[in-house]
């Protein structure tokens, strides 16, 4: 079985307030692009893990997400996993692209397949909700808003006439980490960067990423980068979950090009493009034996 992985962007991401489980309320637009891991799953005597590509997040592999995938199949269904799984690691750690979350979904759903779909849908995506926040939403692709924790996935209508250029410079953020830095300094339940749509400049509910100020402030190259993708043309730019990824959307592909060219001077520049839900889905499963 060879599946793909693909990542994700956030058109838009606005933090809501914390909940009473210590979580953070966000809503959030989801989008796949066409950029990906690599997953084989064979049957096996044992369970195996293996990498190659990129350094995994974490490096220890008890805690990858593509084994806790494994482990919670194991316990939801009651099975033993009998396989090789081999990852080929393309998307970077730590850009707020998804990769990892994006490994865990679609080891899930090609485990799924393999034991002949044994969770009902119900089941199933309660164990993806509990391997991350962002897990579930790679189980429907597309564009799609997620509500809750991020957990809570309603698939939109798709929009994918558009380039894009992801920049991915040579800077690891953890999530944690940068929710860190909203803390208002000595109020642990103050966030700086809470929505509220009646604050000024707030008045119209334009897309954008309340992470920014933040992680900008302290990595303030990421602003400098997202000047520089709208200094070469696009229409939109800004940073993907917490970072330290950002992209630029462009109308055709020639711009997306060029500007890439430009960006490399930052580190990766890729251009790439979002995927439809149609096309994710039926992207993920190569082949099948």
């Amino acid at each position: 079985m060879l599946l793909r992985a693909f990542a994700k962007i956030n058109l838009d991401l606005k933090i809501l307030g914390r909940r009473t489980d210590g979580y953070r309320e966000i809503r959030t637009i989801l989008q796949t692009i066409d950029w990906y891991d690599e997953i084989r799953i064979e049957p096996a005597d044992t369970f195996q893990f293996v990498s190659a590509g990129l350094p995994l997040e974490p490096a220890n592999d008890a805690s990858n997400l593509v084994v806790r995938a494994v482990r919670e199949f194991e316990r939801a269904t009651g099975v033993t996993v009998h396989a090789h799984v081999e990852l080929v690691k393309n998307i970077p750690a730590g850009a707020g692209l998804g990769g990892g979350s994006a490994d865990a979904a679609v080891t899930f759903m090609g485990l799924q397949q393999m034991y002949g779909n044994m969770l009902s849908s119900t089941k199933f995506l309660t164990s993806l909700r509990s391997l991350g926040s962002d897990v579930p939403f790679f189980a429907v692709g597309g564009r799609a808003l997620g509500t809750g924790r991020g957990d809570e996935v309603v698939p939109q209508d798709d929009e994918a006439n558009y380039w894009l250029v992801v920049v991915h410079p040579p800077l690891h953020i953890s999530t944690v980490e940068a929710y860190s830095w909203l803390t208002v300094s000595g109020e642990s339940n103050t966030i700086k960067g809470f929505y509220n749509p009646s604050a000024p400049g707030r008045e119209v509910d334009l897309p954008g990423n309340d992470f920014e100020s933040a992680v900008f402030e302290h990595h303030p190259v990421l602003k400098d980068i997202q000047s520089a993708l709208l200094r070469e043309g696009a229409r939109q730019a800004l940073l993907s979950g917490s970072g330290s990824a950002l992209f630029g959307r462009f109308d055709r592909q020639e711009e997306a090009v060029n500007a890439a060219s430009q960006l490399r001077q930052y580190g990766t520049a890729r251009v790439t493009r979002p995927l439809s839900r149609l096309e994710y889905l039926r992207s993920v499963f190569i082949r099948t034996a």
